[in-house]
């Protein structure tokens, strides 16, 4: 009798950490560029959870949408953008290509300017990055971030 108990909590523990194993996709590999770490991904339904997942464990998170005119329409995710992160000084701490529709960063506390192009669109962020996690979404289509002026 004990011994099939033991088999059937084997079994079920089994199949739940291959239903799990299932439902997670892996993480993109994180890079690391100076003092910040990064990682861009989310391509498809089960990566893009688990980079919303991953996002509460990142001092910052980008996410890149094109969202419809039209009512009643999802909004897109988009992939290839350029990213530059200054700090307060004007100073460069980061600059990459997203390859998906997120990236998750972690850098020091501090006060940064976020410009992030989105289907020809430049587009600028202040944020504070401190304990609790900030999450930014660039949307080229209603403007959802301040379009970056051009320098004259």
């Amino acid at each position: 009798m004990m011994r099939r108990f033991s088999m059937l909590i084997a079994t079920l523990f089994t199949v739940g950490v291959a239903h799990a194993a299932m439902e997670s996709a892996p993480l993109p590999h994180s890079r690391t560029q100076g003092d910040v770490t990064w990682l861009s991904g989310g391509i498809g339904q089960r990566e893009a959870q688990a980079m919303e997942r991953a996002a509460r464990h990142y001092p910052l998170s980008l996410e890149f949408v094109i969202k419809s005119e039209m009512k009643g329409m999802p909004a897109e995710f988009t992939a290839n953008v350029p990213v530059t992160i200054t700090d307060l000084h004007g100073a460069k701490v980061f600059s990459a290509m997203s390859t998906g529709p997120f990236m998750l960063l972690k850098l020091p506390a501090g006060r940064y300017t976020v410009v992030a192009e989105v289907h020809g669109k430049k587009f600028e962020r202040n944020v504070v990055v401190g304990r609790r996690p900030r999450h930014i979404v660039f949307d080229a289509a209603h403007y959802a971030c301040r379009p970056r002026r051009a320098r004259t």
